[in-house]
């Protein structure tokens, strides 16, 4: 992309188009760039899972453009996470509840996360040994 308004701005530079042209041919550019990007989310997924020694006890596929429309009310969803795994989590310096869920879905949308959002150990006093992961797919 970059590579592509770079010629654009040579070619108005040499003066083979007007600063218009150019304009315009930079918008296009910009247009196509966010359609990709939206285009990727629709077969994208934030997936979570919750591992024991013994079984998967979650395993949730959430297509990102659910998420993306679900984003204000992300906190209500908090709730469901057991304060064990909250306190767990807190002690590592994670706030769930600070999280923009909005920001984290433009940032995925724009393909700047590209790796697991979440992966923890936890030993729980029932379970045992638990691990969380979340992550784009």
């Amino acid at each position: 992309m970059k590579e592509e308004k770079k010629k654009i701005l040579v070619m108005i530079e040499e003066g083979k188009i007007s600063a218009a042209e150019g304009l315009e041919l930079l918008q296009a550019l910009e247009d196509g760039e966010q359609k990709a990007s939206v285009v990727s989310l629709k077969n994208r997924f934030l997936r979570v899972r919750v591992y024991t020694a013994n079984s998967t006890k979650v395993n949730v596929n959430i297509p990102m453009g659910l998420l993306k429309a679900a984003s204000k009310f992300a906190g209500f969803g908090m709730n469901f996470i057991p304060e064990e795994a909250r306190n767990e989590m807190a002690k590592k310096g994670i706030d769930l509840s600070q999280i923009d869920i909005g920001e984290l879905v433009k940032a995925i949308e724009q393909g700047l996360v590209d790796e697991k959002l979440v992966d923890i150990d936890v030993m729980d006093p029932v379970e045992g040994q638990v691990r969380v992961e979340v992550y784009v797919d």
